[in-house]
């Protein structure tokens, strides 16, 4: 069987809590045997406290009170002891979890997904990853101010801790294979200086497709040094490169080595080649309304196999990284966290990336069921055919549970994304934000009482 007919099977078989089977308790253990973690058998072991994360997650509700709930109504339904609704042990199990046993769950799903898709799913027979960056909101306590400070234009004590984040995800079906993450401001926070904290999730073949952000000459370099190619808008003509050949299908151009930047050394420096093949092709996207005429694409593919009609395609299906980091932050509610220390801000993000890639994965069985690709079904659809049926899947018994698994996955099929070519809107809001006050000052200075005046 192919894996997502391996997955579709497991899905028969879930026990309950979302994905208890998907994510199963075996690939759960393993990941805590591997990074050396010891615990003790309680309520809240690691696997409950796993698969609670992901439904608290996963829920509109994201509170520890609502996750506790959930699990005690699934212990109250299998007949098991209920424990007490007090959050505390839930909270300090949560602690325990190690932050690289939830980052091995969500890369290991992404990696077995993308290993069983079809042929016709990739591009060209090559995996395509997406390398994009964005940022996250955390609450202003002075552990993450400590390491995430807020913006600098921002009063102290009036603004919220600021994380960028890069991500790597798949062209084919969005799941997330690795995530970096830093300071939003300083040096070493850059979107392509993440990218390089993520080089062990690229095999040889892959396809790293980017905004002109990575139109970089070092990081061509040793992403075609792993065996890796890179597709990215062009930034800007650089000085001293030369046309070799000119094609139909682009132009190959020699790019020679710039000079040494500020902070590599020399022998850094000596190590990248002094000039590098790249290939340039004019894209002409005038007839599907973009904000962009006409632009250029670099690559380091020179196979004339792949003509610039393609890789032309190729970038313009960049954007849909786009909204893959607006699924996550938006439908998943990441866009705003809500731990306190940086460490459980980490486990938060984590957690949220493994229940993404499961839903992905769900997506794709449905896809994959139905003759559609990933990518034409709704992540919002999909997420809300998996909360909804997730309860009823929990109740009914063993033999009336593939029924409704199949159900679900129809249902996940049915809520395809819109085709609307040409569509432009206005980036501006209709509604107008409610009147009120904007707090000019730290809350527990606002609170004192020769200052409430001021906030009535």
């Amino acid at each position: 069987m192919t894996t997502l007919q391996e997955v579709r099977a497991r899905f028969a078989r879930d026990q309950g809590l979302p994905f208890t089977d998907s994510l199963s308790e075996t690939s759960i253990l393993d990941a805590l045997n591997e990074h050396d973690f010891k615990y003790r058998d309680r309520v809240f072991g690691p696997v409950t406290t796993i698969w609670g994360f992901l439904s608290q997650v996963l829920g509109d509700d994201h509170s520890c009170r609502d996750a506790v709930s959930r699990i005690i109504a699934h212990r109250a339904a299998s007949g098991l002891k209920v424990c007490s609704p007090n959050t505390a042990s839930f909270c300090n199990a949560r602690a325990r979890i190690p932050t690289a046993v939830l980052g091995h769950l969500a890369k290991q799903t992404a990696q077995q997904l993308q290993a069983g898709l079809p042929d016709g799913w990739k591009w060209n027979g090559r995996s395509v990853l997406i390398a994009d960056g964005s940022h996250v909101w955390m609450p202003d306590t002075p552990e993450n101010q400590a390491v995430y400070p807020q913006p600098v234009v921002q009063q102290p004590g009036i603004g919220f801790s600021l994380a960028r984040v890069a991500v790597l995800l798949s062209l084919a079906t969005g799941a997330c294979h690795d995530l970096a993450i830093a300071p939003y401001a300083g040096k070493g926070t850059g979107e392509t200086t993440l990218l390089r904290r993520m080089y062990d999730s690229l095999c040889p073949g892959n396809v790293v497709l980017a905004d002109a952000l990575f139109d970089n000459d070092f990081l061509a370099c040793e992403l075609r040094q792993l065996g890796v190619e890179l597709v990215a808008r062009v930034q800007a003509e650089r000085v001293g490169s030369r046309t070799v050949e000119s094609r139909p299908d682009g132009d190959v151009i020699l790019w020679q080595r710039p000079n040494k930047p500020r902070g590599m050394t020399g022998e850094e420096y000596r190590r990248y080649p002094k000039t590098l093949l790249m290939r340039q092709v004019a894209v002409d996207a005038r007839d599907k309304n973009n904000r962009a005429k006409r632009f250029k694409v670099v690559t380091s593919i020179l196979d004339a196999s792949i003509d610039g009609g393609q890789l032309g395609d190729l970038y313009e299906r960049r954007w849909d990284g786009e909204i893959d980091i607006r699924s996550i932050k938006s439908v998943m509610q990441m866009e705003f966290l809500r731990c306190k220390a940086p460490e459980m801000v980490h486990k938060e993000i984590w957690a949220h990336l493994l229940a993404y890639n499961l839903l992905r994965t769900a997506m794709a069985v449905a896809a994959g069921e139905n003759g559609v690709e990933p990518r034409q079904v709704s992540f919002k659809g999909a997420k809300q055919a998996v909360t909804a049926f997730a309860p009823k899947i929990e109740a009914a018994r063993s033999k009336d549970r593939p029924a409704l698994i199949d159900a679900m996955l129809a249902v996940i099929a049915y809520h395809r994304v819109g085709n609307r070519p040409g569509r432009w809107e206005p980036r501006a809001r209709k509604r107008r934000p409610k009147p009120g006050k904007r707090l000019g000052q730290p809350r527990r200075v606002a609170k004192l009482a020769h200052n409430r005046t001021k906030w009535y």
